[in-house]
């Protein structure tokens, strides 16, 4: 019986990972609005019956979903260009290098700076966006405060200013015509501004 439940599960887990993955890419390809639930099926190799019963909320749901898959990736990109053990200054230097080069990945430009926005609405955007980065947003500023290399700050109050500047560097990064100069720009500019907080 527990077999049963568990290959149910597996195709359960399947079904929906194929669903946001085939809409992912569609978004990405044709954004939000010219892309079709028929064409998501499609590429899932899906029933649209299937479709909503793991989202309900129809497209908006979907998009939703694969929102916040863009976004655990983009978390997992910066975590993966963090070398072991790095502290400080280098570890400011390192998460701030990989998140500004996977904003230059076109899907994360697409669905997290150009469709999120509009698809989900300013507030619920907010609501979702960098839900796995400020995690390591936080740590890295306490952290900072820990070892002296930074003053001690109102906490929440940083972490928000400092995810909001983040946020608009990397959208100046992926929209730029030149990424590479937008990205060494912003670099510079982003660490020159939180070395000002240093004792």
């Amino acid at each position: 019986m527990d077999d049963v439940k568990s290959r149910r599960a597996e195709n359960v887990d399947a079904t929906r990972s194929a669903l946001v993955d085939g809409a992912l890419r569609l978004f990405a390809e044709k954004g939000y609005a010219a892309t079709a639930l028929d064409d998501v099926v499609r590429a899932a190799r899906v029933t649209k019956g299937a479709l909503y019963h793991h989202f309900p909320g129809g497209k908006l749901a979907l998009f939703e979903a694969v929102f916040v898959e863009v976004d655990a990736r983009l978390g997992e990109r910066i975590v993966a260009g963090l070398p072991a053990g790095v502290r400080g200054w280098s570890l400011v230097e390192a998460g701030l290098d990989a998140y500004l080069e996977a904003c230059q990945d076109p899907v994360v430009r697409r669905i997290m700076f150009q469709e999120g926005p509009v698809a989900l609405g300013w507030e619920r955007w907010r609501e979702l966006d960098g839900c796995q980065a400020r995690d390591l947003l936080d740590a890295t500023i306490t952290s900072l405060v820990e070892e002296g290399d930074i003053r001690p700050q109102p906490q929440a109050l940083l972490s928000r200013l400092l995810f909001t500047v983040l946020g608009e560097a990397g959208m100046s990064v992926a929209e730029a015509e030149d990424p590479d100069a937008a990205r060494a720009e912003a670099r510079t500019l982003l660490l020159d501004l939180l070395r000002g907080l240093s004792p």
